[in-house]
C-alpha cells in the first residue's frame, strides 16, 4: 500500500512538473487551430517535411537547435548547445530576434499567447 502511494505520488508530481514546464500531451490542445496558424503565418516559409527559407519543422520539438541536414543556419543556430522544447519554442514565436539576435528569420513573432499555444499543439503531433 505504502509503495502504491509513493508511485501515485510520484506520478503526481511528475505531471505537475511537465506542465508547469509547458510540456504538454498535444491530444490535450487543439491541433487543428495550431495547423490553421501554421498555414496562415508560419507556411510561407516553412513546411513540415522539407526546407524551405526556413527549416522543415516535423520534429523540431525534441530536436537539437540549428541540426536539420542540409540546412544553413545563422552562427548563433548553428552552435546553440540546447534542444528546441515548448518553452524555448514559445519563447522564439513570441520574439524571434529577441531569443536569438543573429537570428535570419524576419518574422516578428507571434504576440498572442494562444496562437503560440496553439501552433505549438500542432507540431507537437508531427514530431
Amino acid at each position: 500500500m505504502q509503495t502504491t502511494i509513493r508511485g501515485l505520488a510520484l506520478a503526481i508530481l511528475s505531471s505537475g512538473f511537465a506542465m508547469a514546464h509547458g510540456i504538454s500531451q498535444a491530444a490535450e490542445c487543439d491541433a487543428s487551430a495550431g495547423q490553421q496558424v501554421f498555414q496562415t503565418k508560419c507556411s510561407a516559409c516553412h513546411a513540415l517535411d522539407e526546407s524551405r527559407v526556413g527549416p522543415k519543422l516535423a520534429g523540431v520539438v525534441g530536436r537539437p537547435i540549428g541540426s536539420v541536414p542540409g540546412f544553413t543556419y545563422t552562427a548563433g543556430l548553428a552552435v546553440a548547445k540546447s534542444t528546441w522544447n515548448v518553452e524555448q519554442l514559445d519563447q522564439f514565436l513570441t520574439a524571434p530576434a529577441k531569443k536569438f539576435p543573429e537570428t535570419a528569420m524576419a518574422f516578428g513573432g507571434l504576440r498572442k499567447a494562444e496562437e503560440r499555444q496553439a501552433v505549438l499543439c500542432f507540431l507537437q503531433t508531427k514530431s
